[in-house]
């Protein structure tokens, strides 16, 4: 679980410093508002690798 959220925070503290407007958007769920639009914990992570903000996961061989 450490390793999901630390993925989070990374990609969280790379969308802010892009200047993204990132806030959760609620205590109950996983939700996240980006510049008004809703992403997932998962989605958070994903938005910022596919921006090239953070390193993927190593493939496996």
């Amino acid at each position: 679980m450490a390793v999901v959220e630390n993925a989070l925070v990374e990609a969280v503290q790379a969308l802010r410093a892009c200047g993204y407007i990132v806030e959760p958007w609620s205590n109950d769920y996983p939700l996240w508002l980006v510049d008004g639009e809703t992403f997932t914990d998962g989605g958070i992570v994903m938005l910022a690798l596919r921006l090239g903000l953070m390193d993927g996961p190593e493939q496996l061989q």
